[in-house]
């Protein structure tokens, strides 16, 4: 259920309780690795990842198929839930994502920076695409 805009605070999309498992893609020959998606927005989504550790750039497949995939930075970690927002491709081309409006959130958790380690979006895009076809295939 989408809550009210006059609910966000200080956020900027409306969030949509999702609560359904999704697919974590740590790298494009890597196995996909379960996680559960509470909420998401059209910036970002709130993932529970467990104790696993995530990096600062990876793939979220909303679907079991990989019919639906978006590139994620690593916003903030607070025990099993991370906090993601959707790299654009004009952001992969340009190699960085803003992180927000500074180095903390504002429960002062630390948060991801620039993406000096992006893939150029073509490059993102085509190990993606052979990551999503190893998996309907394998």
């Amino acid at each position: 259920m989408a809550r009210d805009r006059k609910d966000l605070g200080a956020r900027k999309f409306v969030r949509i309780d999702l609560r359904k498992r999704g697919f974590l893609i740590p790298a494009p020959d890597a196995p996909w690795i379960e996680c559960y998606i509470h909420d998401i927005s059209e910036n970002g989504a709130c993932l529970d990842v467990g104790d696993l550790a995530v990096p600062k750039m990876f793939g979220l497949s909303l679907t079991a198929g990989g019919e639906v995939l978006r590139v994620c930075t690593l916003i903030w970690r607070r025990g099993e839930m991370v906090g993601v927002r959707f790299i654009s491709a004009r952001e992969l081309r340009k190699g960085t994502a803003p992180a927000g409006d500074g180095d903390t959130d504002t429960t002062g958790h630390e948060v991801a920076g620039p993406l000096s380690d992006a893939c150029p979006c073509d490059s993102r895009r085509r190990e993606l695409d052979v990551a999503r076809q190893a998996r309907r295939c394998g």
